[in-house]
C-alpha cells in the first residue's frame, strides 16, 4: 500500500496540465471569443464599409452635380460674351458704312453671322451692304454720293431736268420722301450736273426723314441703313442721331432675348423711357419686351428655387401692364415664397372638444388635523 501511494504521489507532478496551458491554442480560444461576442469586430466590419461606401457615393454625386452646374454657368457666360461681341461689331459696321468703308462693314457683319447666326437684322444688313458695294465707287464730290441709290429700270424718263427738280420740291413739301429719292435718281439720268448742290440737299433730307420713318414703323435695319447713307452726305442732327442710337440699342437688346434676360431687362428699361413704342419686325414694342423679360427672368430665378425674388420680378412686370396669366403665376410664387419662410410655432396641449381651460386657482393649505384626546 505504501508503494502504491508513493507511485500515485509521483504521478501527480507528471500530469501534462502545464503543457496544455502552454499550448499555442490561444489564437483559437481568442477567435472563439470574438465570434461569440455580439459586439465583436468582425460583426462591425460590414456596417463600417457600407457607411464608407455611402459617403463615397454622396461625394461622387456632389462632384458630378457641381461639375454640371459649373459647365452650365460657363456656357451661359460664353453665350453672353458672344452676344456682346456681335452687338458691338454690328454697331461698328454702321460707323464703317457712314465712312464709306463698305468692305470693312461687310467683314464685320460676316463675322457677326459667323459667331451668332440668329443676330436680328444681320442678314438683311449684309444684303444691303452687298447691294451698295455693287454700285460704282463714289468720288469725293457731293454730287457723286447720289450714285449710292441704284437706278430704277424701265421706261426712260423723258422729262426735262427742271420738271424732275420741281417734282422733287413738290414731293418734299408733301413729305413723300421715297418719291423724293425716286426723282433724285431720275434727275441723275436726265442731267447729272443739274443743280447738284440743291439735289444733294434734298437727297440728304429725304434719306434722313425716311430713315426715321422706317425706324418708327419697325423697319430698324432699313432705317439705320438710310441714316447711314444720309450721314455719308452730311452730319446727322441731334434728333436723327438719337433715333439711330436707340434703334441700334434695341437691336442689341433683342440679341439678348432668350439668352440673357437680365441684360435684356437693363437695355429695354432704358429704351422704354425714351421710345416706349419702338419696335422691330417682330412687332414687340420696347415696353412690351421689358414687361415680358421681367417675368421670364422671374421664371428663371424660380427654377433655381428662389421664389421670393421671382415674385418681386413678377410684381415689376405687373406694374407695367396687367396680365391674368402673369398674375396667376405671381400668386403661386408668392405662396411658395411664404411656405419657404421659417415660422416659429409654440406647441400647445390639445384641448378636448367642449372643454374650456380655466386658469388654476391658488390652493390654500388647510391646517393639519388635531388629534382629540381619548377619554
Amino acid at each position: 500500500m505504501t508503494e502504491e501511494n508513493e507511485n500515485k504521489t509521483q504521478e501527480i507532478p507528471a500530469a501534462p496540465e502545464p503543457e496544455v496551458a502552454a499550448e499555442p491554442a490561444g489564437d483559437n480560444s481568442s477567435s472563439d471569443v470574438k465570434m461569440e461576442s455580439p459586439t465583436g469586430g468582425k460583426r462591425r466590419v460590414p456596417w463600417i464599409w457600407l457607411g464608407v461606401l455611402f459617403m463615397v457615393l454622396m461625394l461622387a454625386l456632389g462632384v458630378f452635380w457641381g461639375y454640371r452646374q459649373g459647365i452650365a454657368r460657363r456656357l451661359a457666360r460664353e453665350q453672353t460674351t458672344v452676344v456682346e461681341v456681335a452687338a458691338e461689331q454690328y454697331q461698328m459696321a454702321f460707323q464703317d458704312m457712314a465712312a464709306g468703308n463698305y468692305q470693312n462693314a461687310k467683314s464685320r457683319i460676316e463675322y457677326v453671322i459667323k459667331i451668332y447666326p440668329q443676330f436680328p437684322g444681320a442678314a438683311d444688313l449684309l444684303r444691303s451692304i452687298l447691294m451698295s458695294m455693287e454700285q460704282p465707287t463714289p468720288t469725293a464730290t457731293l454730287a457723286a454720293v447720289l450714285s449710292l441709290t441704284p437706278s430704277p429700270s424701265g421706261t426712260p424718263d423723258t422729262r426735262s431736268a427742271e420738271e424732275a427738280f420741281n417734282a422733287i420740291v413738290a414731293a418734299a413739301s408733301a413729305k413723300q420722301w421715297q418719291a423724293v429719292i425716286d426723282n433724285v435718281v431720275a434727275i441723275q439720268q436726265i442731267n447729272f450736273e443739274y443743280r447738284t448742290v440743291d439735289v444733294a440737299g434734298y437727297y440728304y433730307i429725304a434719306l434722313r426723314n425716311l430713315g426715321i420713318q422706317k425706324i418708327q414703323a419697325g423697319e430698324l435695319e432699313q432705317g439705320l441703313f438710310d441714316l447711314s447713307s444720309a450721314e455719308h452726305i452730311g452730319p446727322l442732327d441731334g434728333e436723327a442721331e438719337g433715333v439711330r442710337s436707340w434703334a441700334a440699342l434695341y437691336l442689341s437688346g433683342a440679341s439678348f432675348w432668350d439668352v440673357n434676360w437680365q441684360r435684356a431687362i437693363e437695355i429695354f428699361q432704358q429704351i422704354k423711357e425714351a421710345y416706349p413704342y419702338m419696335m422691330d419686325a417682330s412687332g414687340m414694342t420696347a415696353i412690351e419686351r421689358y414687361r415680358v423679360a421681367l417675368y421670364r427672368y422671374g421664371d428663371q430665378i424660380a427654377s433655381a428655387g428662389d421664389y421670393c425674388t421671382a415674385y418681386q420680378y413678377y410684381l415689376r412686370s405687373l406694374a407695367v401692364a396687367q396680365d391674368p396669366n402673369v398674375q396667376a403665376t405671381a400668386d403661386l410664387y408668392k405662396q411658395n415664397c411664404q411656405s419657404s419662410q421659417p415660422t416659429e410655432v409654440t406647441p400647445t396641449e390639445p384641448t378636448p372638444p367642449g372643454e374650456t381651460i380655466t386658469p388654476p386657482t391658488e390652493v390654500t393649505p388647510s391646517p393639519p388635523p388635531t388629534e382629540e384626546p381619548t377619554p
